[in-house]
């Protein structure tokens, strides 16, 4: 009896064994299935369309005016515009470079091969296609002419969770990607796994890389699961979250004295909002001592789909947040690559400068005059003057604390600021359809475009495009009170508002000094 007993005992045993060992299994199992419905969700959820509107308060002070302009007006091309080649009909890459039936052409990149596709029916070329830069400047008059280049500063390789190389890298941004310059910012915290892969050996990957037409920039991408991700560029090293441990650590080491030259930028806030906390940045926690270095925030991210716009509050967006704790950061546009598409995505920024290289690049990025675009191609810029004072571009801090001694005020009649915004986009699907103009978080201005054909457009034969000029104006009384305010514009494209682009903002500001 007993030795029966001991056999039920056994069996009994195994077959609890097996009926925990398949509940454990089955648990596995629904968890992996609940994981990977929610990040089926979370993109959803990061893909969803809610307008600003349903959110921000529409609070109209400002009047506008509008006029259309000519490619030749748009560019600045001067007298002898009529007799020079149209800008999209002026590639700057030779043909060979670009493949044979694009977008379906398979490509090799390193070791791996990348399959083209076609983000939207306007984007089927690398932008440099066209581009228009011999000298031409969308920055209109009284201001210093600029040209718009065009790039990301947020990517990724296979020296972290990416693929392919630096080199890579580089290559298909300048040839297939039709970029005029790429960071590559990787996490550092993958080379503790390879220590191979250096800061040193970056830099002289970029350096190698570099052409009179393309720019390499080496970075980095600090990445704390719990204070939130930045990218890092122009520093003398690297500083991992395995290093860095803590934001104290951190923003302690980019203000050592090697480093003051590095900028940093708040990488797309919340854009895992299932592992985001209230610690991620701590919620834009103001650092006097790193304002001049925190140049950028994310605001338009995977080509345009998150946009940033509500914020830790719900109401605002990241980047009126940051303005509003002290910062001041310019408009950033990310690709954020993980695959071997190296300027494929159609987000990214515009930066003004007189010419392209590291030199300007980096004075340009300091000083905030960049724009971030869902459009491949669009020419921005966005002007401030305040009565009897010349324009100032996007990115600059205006001095509020006197009122200028060239303005004869009527004590009848109030002055007000002025802004120009002036536009130039090449891509026929990229209707123009909105502008929006926001003072300290709040919309304070709206210009629709709903004509039919559209008001900015203009045919060259049987080709299509938009430029315009709006100008527009708001009590100067707004920004002389002694206090700290700040207005950037948004702009909406194509349908359903699909496209996108914003403006750096231009800081109003009684304090006599910027650090």
């Amino acid at each position: 009896m007993s030795l029966f007993s001991g056999q039920l005992f056994t069996v009994l045993r195994h077959r609890r064994v097996r009926i925990t060992a398949a509940a454990f299994g089955l648990l596995i199992m629904i968890l992996l299935a609940l994981f990977g419905l929610w990040k089926s969700v979370h993109y959803i959820w990061l893909a969803h369309g809610e307008t600003i509107a349903e959110r921000q308060k529409f609070d109209p002070i400002m009047t506008a005016t509008w006029r259309k302009l000519n490619w030749c007006e748009a560019l600045n091309a001067g007298p002898s515009c009529p007799h020079q080649q149209r800008p999209w009909f002026n590639p700057r890459l030779p043909p060979v470079n670009q493949p044979p039936n694009f977008p379906y052409e398979i490509s090799p990149v390193g070791n791996n091969w990348f399959t083209y596709s076609a983000l939207d029916p306007g984007s089927i070329l690398p932008s440099k296609s066209f581009k228009w830069k011999n000298g031409l400047s969308i920055t209109g008059s009284h201001s210093e002419p600029m040209i718009a280049w065009h790039g990301t500063l947020h990517s990724h390789t296979g020296w972290s969770d990416g693929a392919a190389t630096p080199q890579d890298a580089f290559a298909f941004a300048s040839n297939q990607g039709g970029l005029d310059f790429l960071a590559v910012t990787d996490h550092p915290e993958f080379w503790f796994f390879n220590p191979e892969r250096t800061w040193g050996q970056l830099k002289e990957i970029a350096v190698m890389a570099e052409t009179p037409d393309f720019v390499a920039l080496p970075g980095f991408e600090y990445s704390s699961p719990i204070f939130g991700h930045y990218i890092v560029l122009g520093s003398a090293g690297v500083c991992s979250a395995v290093k860095c441990s803590t934001l104290e650590d951190f923003y302690q080491w980019l203000q050592l004295p090697e480093n003051h030259e590095a900028l940093v930028a708040f990488a797309h806030p919340q854009v895992q909002r299932d592992n985001a906390t209230k610690f991620e940045f701590r919620e834009m926690e103001f650092i006097p001592g790193l304002k001049r270095q925190m140049f950028g925030v994310e605001v338009i991210h995977w080509s345009g789909h998150d946009r940033f716009l509500f914020g830790f509050s719900g109401s605002q967006p990241f980047i009126d947040e940051a303005l509003a704790k002290g910062w001041q950061p310019g408009a950033l546009g990310s690709q954020d690559n993980h695959g071997l598409n190296w300027g494929l995505p159609n987000s990214r920024i515009g930066v003004l400068a007189k010419s392209l290289n590291r030199s300007n690049l980096m004075e340009a990025l300091r000083a905030r005059r960049f724009y971030a675009t869902s459009s491949r191609d669009l020419e921005l810029s966005f002007d401030v003057a305040l009565p009897g004072q010349p324009w100032m571009q996007m990115g600059s801090a205006i001095a509020t604390a006197r009122t200028s001694r060239n303005i004869v005020k009527s004590p009848n009649k109030a002055t007000a600021v002025a802004t120009r915004l002036r536009l130039f986009e090449p891509d026929e699907f990229n209707v123009p359809r909105r502008i929006e103009w926001i003072l300290d978080g709040r919309i304070v201005g709206r210009q629709d475009f709903e004509g039919l054909p559209n008001e900015l457009s203009n045919s060259e034969g049987d080709e299509k495009y938009y430029g315009g000029e709006i100008l527009s104006s708001f009590p100067e009384s707004l920004v002389r009170d002694g206090r700290r305010h700040y207005v950037y514009v948004r702009v909406y494209m194509g349908e359903d508002f699909a496209t996108y682009a914003q403006t750096s903002p231009i800081i109003f500001t009684p304090e006599l000094t910027l650090n």
